[in-house]
């Protein structure tokens, strides 16, 4: 394949524009400077946040590369003065000191279920942070281990309205994470190997070998940032009922929604200060 132009089916380019709102790009993968420019891409289509290393394949036939690149502002900013620093207890019971915001409401909503309380803040276009604390003892690992577990912990357990007094640590972090064996435990098996059927795409030969993940989110008085970059290549205590301490100071989940209730973005907290 090194050198060889490939020919991709007009109506797989055209679909991709049409219901993805794709562009595609013409690259020669046996060139260096091809992987920095798709480095460059990642990177202006996520406001600078992720600027992943991609290093072109001569092997390769067709790189599709997806983003997503959110940020919002909560409807009710946390005042910078109100900002402490304290203890955040990690899984090994270590502590660590970072700055937490801190803010009461007097009315909101709020969940209680087996085994966490979750609340959510607003965001001004529409969309909501959630945030997922396990109770005492309980891992957050231990509340998603299943789609039903899942299900249950984002949309599971009994409303309440009252007071909630949140004190949440500032984190920014990114992750970066190879897909492959969990697509591979999920069933899609065949797309890795020479029997891959992508004849919708192209007449040559063609597998996928690699499907890796960045990704970015931070917190802070004012909102929340987060971004996805996606590459596939191809060759507490007991609290009265109307009351929730949202006290994130020990390992958390967190969940980020559309205006449509969709999530977009989902993450354990395991140490804010790293």
């Amino acid at each position: 394949m090194k050198g060889e132009k490939i020919e991709f089916k007009e109506d797989f380019v055209r679909q991709a524009a049409e219901n993805f709102y794709a562009s595609s790009h013409s690259v020669d993968f046996t060139n260096s400077e091809t992987g920095k420019l798709m480095a460059k891409w990642v990177s202006d289509n996520t406001n600078g946040t992720i600027s992943p290393t991609i290093e072109a394949d001569a092997n390769q036939i067709l790189s599709i590369l997806s983003t997503i690149y959110f940020y919002d502002e909560w409807i009710n900013r946390f005042d910078k003065d109100k900002t402490k620093e304290d203890g955040f207890y990690l899984s090994n019971g270590n502590e660590v000191k970072t700055d937490f915001m801190n803010q009461t409401f007097g009315s909101a909503r709020f969940s209680k279920g087996d085994g966490f309380v979750r609340a959510s803040l607003a965001l001004k276009n529409a969309g909501k942070m959630i945030f997922i604390l396990p109770d005492e003892g309980i891992s957050p690992y231990e509340l998603i281990t299943s789609p039903q577990g899942m299900k249950q912990t984002f949309e599971g357990g009994e409303n309440f309205n009252g007071e909630v007094a949140w004190k949440i640590p500032k984190f920014s972090f990114e992750s970066k994470l190879k897909l492959n064996n969990i697509l591979k435990i999920l069933g899609v098996n065949s797309a890795f190997t020479a029997d891959a059927d992508f004849s919708g795409i192209t007449e040559n030969m063609a597998y996928i070998t690699d499907v890796q993940q960045e990704t970015h989110i931070a917190i802070d008085e004012n909102g929340v940032e987060a971004a996805a970059f996606t590459q596939i290549d191809y060759a507490g205590a007991a609290l009265p009922e109307d009351r929730a301490d949202m006290i994130l100071d020990r390992p958390f989940i967190y969940g980020i929604t559309a205006e449509n209730g969709s999530l977009l973005f989902v993450g354990i907290c395991e140490n804010p200060a790293e």
